[in-house]
């Protein structure tokens, strides 16, 4: 997951390691000659005090010397750069979350219940709770989620609780100040705008239904060959930004309707219409 934070931590580790170049050098040399786990891995881990005076853990190849350690973070940091930056062309501040709906669900629960963990995250969002888990690390290294740290939680501090006090044997994530501001970015115009464009055929099923009218997700799936889980995460997630609504009537008249000409259809299925503003928006977008 590339984020600001990464890049930075690989720079820092860098600047550690040329500015403690000897101290690195020494400890890669005493470690070829002797026997340890290090070489499991081919690699060795050190701590190292930065030139800003906290303590760095780095983790070195034992075949290389310290001078090439630390050019590799660096030119791996300079990749991510740039790669960040293209993402925030298209998505500007939302270039911190993977593009898929799914990241996008994790935050607007966690939003609700304000701390979760990755099991009973999935339960609520009817997800893979692997992919959720997954997508909890990649929302902490972008800076937008937190850990809660271990111990007692509160009641008032994970709403789904209903015990006064929880023992933690889960990790449990919650929002960070800036996933709050990115919650927030999302309720206006340019949020949702940047939502179209970057998240993963958010654009594709939104232009789907303004232009042909309501559906649902099993036959959004299966027309634009997705699966149901994935068609089913991005109007869900399209519905928390403010994008579609759910089409309240139980008939579809046919003039609503050119995905599938009739004159009208009973319904059956939770149907989505999208809002004004994402017309709007769609109107917009190149």
């Amino acid at each position: 997951m590339v984020s600001r934070a990464e890049i930075e931590r690989l720079r820092t580790e860098a600047d550690t390691i040329l500015t403690r170049i000897e101290t690195v050098q020494s400890a890669l040399e005493e470690a070829r000659h002797s026997e340890g786990d290090h070489w499991e891995d081919d690699e060795l881990a050190l701590t190292l005090t930065a030139p800003t005076g906290e303590d760095v853990d780095v983790t070195l190849a034992l075949q290389r010397d310290a001078a090439e350690c630390a050019q590799r973070r660096y030119d791996r940091a300079s990749e991510l750069e740039a790669e960040l930056e293209e993402r925030e062309q298209v998505a500007g501040e939302l270039a911190a979350v993977p593009p898929e709906p799914l990241a996008f669900l994790v935050l607007y629960h966690l939003d609700a219940v304000e701390g979760d963990y990755p099991r009973s995250m999935a339960g609520n969002l009817d997800a893979d709770r692997e992919r959720v888990a997954e997508l909890c690390e990649d929302l902490v290294t972008a800076g937008v989620l937190e850990r809660i740290e271990s111990g007692m939680l509160k009641r008032k501090h994970v709403k789904l609780k209903r015990s006064n006090e929880t023992h933690q044997h889960h990790t449990y994530y919650r929002l960070s100040r800036q996933g709050d501001h990115l919650l927030r970015f999302l309720g206006e115009r340019e949020g949702k705008e940047h939502f179209l464009r970057w998240v993963t055929d958010a654009r594709t099923v939104a232009e789907r239904i303004s232009n042909g009218g309501p559906d649902y997700a099993r036959m959004t799936a299966e027309e634009l060959e997705m699966t149901f889980e994935h068609a089913r995460h991005v109007y869900e997630a399209m519905r928390r930004v403010g994008l579609v609504t759910t089409y309240d009537g139980s008939i579809i008249k046919g003039t609503e309707r050119k995905l599938k000409p009739k004159d009208e259809t009973h319904r059956k299925h939770t149907y989505y219409v999208t809002t004004d503003v994402a017309d709007r928006v769609l109107r917009d977008l190149p």
